[in-house]
């Protein structure tokens, strides 16, 4: 960081922080609705290639929506010429969530070292909680936040 990078950066943590267990919730509903699947009614998943995100998903998971650890599964999506031992290793220690939580990888056939743009080279972390009660309570309050913000331009 710049000096004023520091700067800003410490002036907004004074500015926000700590953030109530409300405005966490919020933050996570707001982070699922632009990032997480919506497709499939009894889960609930977000895929990510940055570890912060993935990070603090599992956090909000665990800490604000009270989901034991165990029901956290993790897939990674990885390239053909990553090694599979060492990512899914690196996952697990980011998460702290133990290897028998990971199911089978799925691996591109495309290269990591043929992409333009790399990302944090780690391939992509997946999320899961199977869980329809979950799921509905996230929908249900991202829906609640559209209906009443979204016709307010």
């Amino acid at each position: 960081r710049t000096f004023r990078q520091a700067q800003v950066y410490l002036k907004e943590k004074n500015s926000l922080l700590p953030l109530s267990k409300k405005e966490l919730y919020l933050a996570g509903l707001l982070l699922y609705w632009g990032e997480g699947a919506k497709t499939t009614p009894s889960a609930t998943s977000l895929s990510n290639t940055n570890p912060k995100i993935v990070k603090f998903f599992v956090y909000w998971l665990k800490e604000i929506l009270k989901i034991p650890m165990s029901k956290i599964m993790v897939k990674i999506h990885l390239y053909s010429d990553m090694n599979i031992n060492q990512e899914t290793e690196y996952w697990s220690s980011i998460l702290k969530l133990p290897i028998t939580q990971f199911k089978k990888p799925y691996i591109k056939q495309s290269t990591l070292s043929g992409l333009t743009y790399k990302s944090f080279g780690h391939g992509t972390c997946n999320i899961m909680v199977y869980n329809r009660d979950l799921t509905e309570k996230i929908i249900q309050g991202i829906n609640v936040i559209s209906d009443r913000y979204s016709n307010l331009t």
